[in-house]
């Protein structure tokens, strides 16, 4: 999927590149041959409405030379060279040529004449003789004014060449660039698109192991059917524990899926007493600390108000307690809270077991654990980190971890104060 968008953004975007060069290059091309034939046309006018024997010759147009005129320094109007031919009224012969702007031998001026005459056209250009001509007629004779072109011709050959070489290395560039951005543009897609397969491949592996008990256990109790239900207890308890187990992953799979898809209406945020959730959140797990040996030390501030989901914030709580009752058996557990600089700083500080630093930036992701101590053994399916970052960014506020000899695992959450419950 993700080689089939890439290949559709180097399309589209060369497609789009083709059509705004083309637009640039044809609307320069048109332009400069606009001007080149206004020009031209401007000059033949000129020399129309002027008088005959006012213009000089300039630059020789013989067919003896063998070669094209070239710009003249003086002579003929501006840039454009031009001259005059008049023929017979009734014979369509050359009676007269006056070389305002290019000398010109008679065979020459009526071979241009009969050209301009055969093509039926008023004005028009020869483009075998690079010229570009308008016929004036009278009752006693007939006038056309022919102007040279030949440096027009020269420019729009050059300019067309210059512009199919811009467009030819435009469209390279375009594609290699095009190339390069639908990777960077497109990895945050293949990230995600690889991070789904994971989930689901991760989710898939842990249900299938509670189900695998779950079915196992009830092949057991069918191959017992004469047995009691108090005789096959640590069957049927097994079975339901694994089924509470499978019930608390599909739940947070759920909350998961529910904000990446941003399918459900967030919680609404109310002013809290963050210091009353916090000490509500510590007193079930005093009584866990105690049978594992903990020290558990609590510095509470009081009255560190937030604006949040009280729900969501007690999960949040809850996993980062029970992950700190893991790992620090017969250890010691420190929770503190306070406020800094408009923030509601919660840490939560354990003694267990280091996380190794190549594993302190992945804790946080779905599904994992670090090897070892941190293992499924201790319960959970990796998912517990990712909620509460979940929760916390819900939250306008951030969590990180660290791991030290000096201080252990710690794990920080930062949220938005307030200063009273009533605070707008």
């Amino acid at each position: 999927m993700i080689k089939k968008l890439r290949r559709k953004f180097v399309i589209t975007n060369m497609v789009f590149v083709t059509a705004v060069i083309l637009a640039a290059l044809i609307t320069m091309c048109v332009s400069n041959y606009r001007r080149y034939y206004s020009d031209s046309m401007r000059a033949i006018e000129q020399t129309l409405s002027r008088n005959l024997e006012d213009l000089k010759p300039a630059i020789d147009f013989s067919k003896a030379t063998g070669k094209r005129p070239q710009r003249p320094e003086d002579g003929g109007i501006g840039r454009i060279s031009v001259f005059t031919v008049i023929l017979d009224g009734f014979s369509d012969t050359v009676s007269a040529v006056n070389d305002s702007g290019i000398q010109i031998d008679t065979d020459t001026a009526q071979t241009a004449a009969d050209a301009a005459l055969s093509s039926g056209k008023a004005s028009g250009t020869i483009q075998d003789m690079a010229l570009r001509f308008k016929i004036e007629k009278t009752d006693s004779e007939t006038k056309i004014v022919f102007a040279d072109i030949t440096y027009e011709k020269d420019n729009m050959q050059s300019l067309l060449m210059l512009s199919v070489l811009i467009f030819v290395l435009v469209l390279l560039t375009s594609f290699f660039i095009s190339v390069y951005l639908s990777r960077r543009a497109l990895s945050p897609v293949q990230e995600a698109w690889d991070k789904q397969h994971q989930f689901v491949a991760d989710a898939s592996h842990e249900l299938k192991t509670p189900l695998t008990v779950i079915l196992a256990n009830l092949d057991i109790l069918k191959s017992h059917p004469e047995n009691t239900i108090a005789e096959e207890k640590r069957w049927l308890d097994n079975t339901e524990e694994e089924a509470v187990r499978m019930k608390d992953l599909l739940q947070d799979l759920l909350f998961l899926a529910k904000e990446d898809a941003a399918a459900a209406p967030p919680a609404p945020h109310t002013p809290l007493n963050f210091s009353q959730v916090v000490w509500e959140c510590i007193l079930p797990f005093e009584s866990v600390a105690y049978e594992q040996n903990t020290t558990m030390t609590e510095d509470i501030k009081d009255n560190t108000f937030v604006s949040g989901n009280e729900k969501q914030l007690k999960q949040l709580l809850m996993i980062l307690l029970d992950n700190a009752c893991k790992y620090a058996k017969n250890g010691e557990i420190l929770i503190t809270l306070e406020q800094k600089h408009e923030k509601a700083v919660l840490r939560v500080k354990n003694t267990g077991p280091l996380i190794p630093k190549e594993d302190l930036e992945h804790i946080f992701e779905r599904f994992y654990r670090a090897s070892k101590s941190r293992s499924r053994e201790t319960g959970g399916y990796g998912l517990g980190l990712s909620i509460a970052q979940s929760i916390v960014h819900n939250h306008k506020g951030s969590i990180k971890a660290s791991s030290t000899t000096q201080e252990g695992t710690v794990f920080t959450v930062s949220l938005p104060a307030r200063k009273s419950p009533i605070e707008p």
